[in-house]
């Protein structure tokens, strides 16, 4: 039984998209895309004329970026005695946003914690950055600092939120390693949704896998292959938990799905495939992948990939292809070991001089482990060129072994029998 790698496990943890702001996590990479949202600023009670304008010239300076005049704007607020402390708030508020244009987020995180402390900012407001200071420690690589904002966010709504808070507490749980509750809460996300998120799916495939429940996961990959198929790591955990259920049928047709779809592209995962299909006794599209990879410099050119490519042919009976990868093969190995391969696709074409050749430099390379065998198969070619003196050498080295000498005293008696008629015939003449 496989065991599923753990790279593969994890992968829905690693994948995960983190941005810098990431006023919800699935919004991180929006927060770098777009400008930070601006405060909400109305003509109101509250905010008085001449704040409004500052603010609201401060947000048009920064929509441009130019970061360092909308601060000097707010400065205006901030160091002036004609504003009231609401007012001085949301200037610190916005403050948050220039910093976080600039990607300074320690000084976002910063001026968002002094605009809630000034306890001058609407309960929706704090709320909101409250939430936004979850993601950023987040971001920051501070996640029980995050969960601890954000339980102090769930404990202040009103009514149960949507499912994104969920789904960034399942995150933050899942950093911590705190799977049984990252999972109850990606759970409730994902209730809260009539589709199913793919990074959400991801959160819970990695709780799952995680403790290694392979067998809750695999209906949620099957699911997810069909919803998302071109998502290559929903494919790659499928196929290992096909195996570990030791389902290398399903297996095959999962990876076959991901060649098809053009997911496989290194080396190493189109000889893989190869050799499934070789395994699966479909040689000639075993031979078809290593050929098209090799030609295109997809697959490197190693003696390991000629080999394969050879034997791909010669297992789907096309001898005369195997021949120009085994004859690279041999060149590149130090040891005999193509040279008979080689040998033995010339004797299908029965071409027994280049298999002769072929031969002779394969005992000259050594290191065969059936040198006896490659000795009686030199003195059968030899006999077919007709050279019977050198091939009474060969089949003499070939007796040297117990388990191949019968055969080989055989042949030089059939040899020698032949040289005698021969003799007689020329005598008789």
């Amino acid at each position: 039984m496989l065991r599923l790698p753990f790279l593969i496990i994890i992968f829905s943890l690693l994948s995960l998209t983190w941005g810098p702001l990431g006023l919800s996590l699935v919004h991180a990479q929006e927060v770098q895309k777009e400008k930070p949202k601006k405060p909400k600023t109305r003509r109101s009670q509250v905010l008085g004329k001449s704040a409004f304008r500052l603010i609201e010239r401060s947000q048009e300076l920064l929509a441009e970026e130019k970061y360092d005049e909308a601060m000097a704007v707010l400065k205006t607020i901030l160091d002036g005695q004609k504003f009231n402390s609401y007012e001085k708030a949301v200037a610190i508020q916005t403050s948050g946003y220039i910093h976080a244009g600039k990607e300074d987020y320690e000084a976002t995180i910063a001026a968002f914690e002094r605009a809630i402390a000034t306890g001058d900012l609407p309960p929706r407001v704090v709320s909101d950055l409250t939430y936004g200071l979850a993601q950023l420690h987040l971001a920051k690589e501070r996640p029980r600092k995050s969960l601890e904002l954000m339980d102090k966010w769930f404990a202040a709504q009103e009514k149960e939120p949507g499912g994104e808070p969920f789904a960034l507490k399942a995150q933050i749980h899942l950093i911590l390693d705190e799977l049984r509750s990252a999972e109850q809460a990606i759970k409730k996300a994902l209730s809260k949704e009539e589709e199913p998120k793919q990074q959400w799916t991801r959160i819970l495939l990695s709780v799952l896998l995680q403790e290694e429940r392979y067998s809750e996961a695999l209906p949620i990959l099957e699911n997810s292959v069909q919803i998302w198929p071109g998502v290559k790591a929903f494919w790659e955990q499928l196929v290992a938990i096909y195996y570990h259920f030791e389902k290398e049928d399903m297996a095959f047709v999962a990876r076959r799905a991901m060649h098809i779809q053009g997911m496989l592209v290194s080396t190493r995962e189109l000889s893989s495939m190869a050799q499934l299909y070789l395994y699966h006794d479909v040689p000639i599209k075993a031979a078809d992948i290593l050929q098209t990879g090799m030609d295109s410099n997809r697959i490197e050119k190693t003696e390991k990939n000629y080999e394969l490519l050879a034997r791909a042919y010669m297992q789907a009976r096309e001898w005369n292809k195997a021949i120009a990868p085994l004859t690279r093969a041999a060149e590149m190995s130090d040891e005999g070991k193509f040279y008979v391969l080689l040998a033995q696709s010339h004797i299908q074409g029965e071409k027994w001089g280049l298999a002769e050749n072929a031969l002779v430099e394969a005992l000259n390379k050594g290191g065969l482990d059936d040198e006896a065998d490659n000795w009686l198969l030199l003195g059968i070619a030899r006999t077919r060129l007709e050279k019977y003196d050198a091939a009474i050498r060969a089949f003499r080295k070939a007796g040297d072994d117990d388990d191949v000498a019968k055969d080989a005293f055989r042949w030089i008696r059939s040899i020698e029998r032949r040289l005698a008629e021969n003799r007689r015939a020329s005598a008789d003449q």
